[in-house]
């Protein structure tokens, strides 16, 4: 009878601590990332009113991580703003760390860290988006270029580039950085608008642009270097060693002429590289 009540006692024993582990929460990883366009707190000077691109493909990225399952959680830009507002001196902080990036290409690390610990963040991922010629490195605002373009008649090869670079604001490195580049306007070189419903077009192709191409690949990326093998990045097909930049030509080129030895097939649009 004893045996019989030492042999329950253990069953019981062990039932118990099967029930607390299988109910006990699971506290998973989680990197908090500070989101940070340059043009963050740069008025809004466009002719359309529209968000500067740096904005809207950090919003999308934003948007990425805070749908990733609480594996990467960030601040919206609208509490960025916010939170920044109420601090002058973090909030000239921002902006002058933001301005030097923008300028010079340079990153103020003690700065970034001070920001990334406003937020309790220990990454501050910063983007920049602008518009290049191949007759000048200029970089301008894309919708200045459209606004200009349009006003004086420019028929001249626009690209739109955007750096993306993720700080570890800890140990004070760049922990991951990617550039993305596509051809503005349509295959005859022409990036203008002559009324509102034109320019509204170009900001939904650079909405698409943004949402499927850069924003997605970034966050893939970015949740690669935190949580290694948990998703597939995107296959693309690598026809070049482009140094690290992502290129998407968003048109499609014309059809060519038939020809004796022309290649078969026909692909349009191609992604490659990075």
């Amino acid at each position: 009878m004893k045996l019989c009540y030492n042999s329950i006692m253990k069953f019981i024993v062990k039932l118990l601590i099967i029930c607390i582990m299988l109910c006990s929460p699971v506290f998973a990883a989680k990197f908090d990332v500070l989101v940070l366009p340059v043009e963050l707190l740069e008025t809004k000077e466009n002719y359309y009113g529209f968000d500067e691109v740096s904005e809207i493909i950090a919003n999308d990225i934003i948007n990425n991580f805070n749908s990733s399952n609480g594996k990467i959680a960030s601040p919206d830009l609208y509490a960025v703003r916010a939170k920044l507002n109420q601090n002058a001196d973090m909030k000239k902080t921002a902006a002058d760390a933001l301005k030097k990036y923008k300028t010079t290409n340079s990153i103020d690390y003690a700065e970034f860290k001070k920001l990334g610990s406003m937020f309790s963040c220990n990454s501050v991922l910063i983007v920049y988006s602008s518009a290049v010629t191949n007759k000048n490195s200029l970089k301008r605002g894309i919708w200045e270029v459209l606004e200009v373009a349009s006003v004086f008649d420019i028929s001249y090869p626009y690209r739109m580039q955007t750096s993306v670079v993720l700080l570890d604001t800890v140990n004070d490195l760049v922990m991951w950085s990617n550039n993305y580049s596509t051809k503005l306007g349509a295959n005859d070189n022409v990036f203008a608008a002559k009324n509102y419903a034109q320019a509204d077009a170009e900001l939904e192709k650079i909405r698409k642009y943004s949402k499927d191409i850069v924003a997605s690949a970034a966050s893939q990326n970015i949740m690669l270097r935190f949580f290694p093998k948990t998703i597939r990045p995107l296959e693309k097909n690598i026809q070049e060693n482009t140094g690290g930049a992502l290129r998407f030509d968003r048109t499609i080129p014309d059809k060519p002429k038939e020809k004796k030895n022309a290649p078969d097939g026909f692909y349009g649009d191609m992604i490659y590289g990075f």
